[in-house]
């Protein structure tokens, strides 16, 4: 029974973990895909941030922005062509980590066989006849 159990909990961080890597590929390429739509006009710090921050800290990151405006459009326009690494690099992750699990149940698997070794080989207490 006890290896049964270990092996369903490994079973259930897998699928846990395959779902994880899956949202998070599929979060970053539809971001990625999206990037290359962003317009000179919208590299603009928002007004709320610009009134809570203070008025020199505001006037430099309206600056800085503004100057870095071009560079910035020209990384975005080729962020979408990275949509596909995210795809390669999520496989990647996915198979170190599920290697990882498969070794934790590997490792859960092995303890209870020891256990029950060591359980089985104490000889059992003696008993007195009265």
């Amino acid at each position: 029974m006890a290896f049964l159990v270990g092996w369903v909990l490994v079973l259930l961080l897998l699928a846990f973990w395959s779902g994880l890597v899956m949202a998070v590929q599929s979060f970053l390429a539809g971001l990625l895909a999206h990037a290359g739509t962003v317009g000179a006009s919208d590299w603009s710090l928002p007004e709320a941030l610009r009134n809570w921050l203070p008025t020199a800290v505001g006037d430099w990151l309206v600056s800085t922005v503004e100057t870095w405006t071009p560079q910035l459009q020209s990384l975005a326009s080729a962020l979408p062509s990275l949509a596909g690494g995210v795809t390669v690099l999520a496989w990647v992750v996915w198979t170190l980590g599920a290697v990882l699990l498969l070794g934790l149940g590997l490792a859960i698997h092995v303890a209870v066989a020891l256990w029950r070794k060591s359980k089985q080989s104490t000889p059992p207490p003696a008993v007195t006849a009265p």
